[in-house]
């Protein structure tokens, strides 16, 4: 199997590793500040060459979403877009009431 092609939806693996960081960051998981999976860690998890996780770091890195820290790592950066009242009732109804 060519893994260096788009895959099935027509995202290269480049793509893919930053769609998979950029739902992190819009879903909360990664808040600014949290310290991203070590370039290892991530291509190992991705299932990716270490070569596709760091091009997929600096362009989100070029992008501003992340930043680096030479010798600590990589980065969620920035301001969060607040959370939508939408958003946030459901948890808030389902703290309350199980």
């Amino acid at each position: 199997m060519d893994l260096s092609g788009p895959n099935a939806s027509g995202a290269t693996l480049v793509e893919t590793v930053m769609g998979a960081i950029r739902q992190r960051i819009a879903a909360r998981t990664l808040t600014p500040g949290t310290r991203l999976p070590s370039i290892r860690a991530m291509a190992r998890a991705m299932q990716v060459s270490k070569s596709t996780v760091v091009e997929a770091y600096e362009r989100l890195a070029a992008e501003g979403a992340i930043r680096s820290r030479p010798g600590s790592g990589f980065y969620a950066a920035g301001q969060l877009a607040p959370l939508s009242l939408a958003e946030i009732g459901p948890r808030l109804d389902r703290a309350v009431d199980p």
